[in-house]
């Protein structure tokens, strides 16, 4: 009898875990996806996705990874260094309300936005959003 119910702990066990690696590979195959379908994917005036990234933890969630490059004159780019707050806001806000991440959150994925200069390769500035920052 404890035989039977030690053998259907593992089994459980065993799916479980397997449903959970599952789903981090899930979405690393739609990350990949979506940037060889999308990318590069011009959003506006001055900034394009790059390409999105899935980046799986072993002992955590993992974080899916945005990275966008900014097409900006010198003018541009300090009024942009004027409002990083409001743009860590703003993607802040499209994490919350997004369906499309509806999975990933349930998962407890990190969100992580990072910009670059597309003129000079330098990194403007990065955002890192983890579960207690969008619940």
């Amino acid at each position: 009898m404890y035989a039977r119910i030690l053998i259907l702990f593992f089994v459980m066990l065993l799916a479980f875990t397997s449903c959970q690696e599952r789903k981090a590979d899930f979405f690393e195959r739609d990350a990949r996806e979506y940037t060889e379908k999308n990318c590069p994917q011009m959003l506006d005036e001055y900034t394009t996705l790059d390409s999105v990234v899935y980046v799986k933890e072993k002992d955590g969630a993992g974080d899916l990874v945005q990275y966008y490059s900014l097409n900006l004159n010198e003018a541009a780019r300090q009024e942009l260094m004027n409002q990083l707050g409001e743009l860590a806001e703003m993607n802040l806000t499209a994490v919350r309300n997004s369906i499309v991440f509806a999975k990933h959150k349930e998962e407890g994925v990190s969100f992580t936005y990072i910009y670059h200069d597309a003129t000079t390769g330098e990194k403007i500035v990065e955002y890192h959003f983890t579960k207690k920052d969008y619940q």
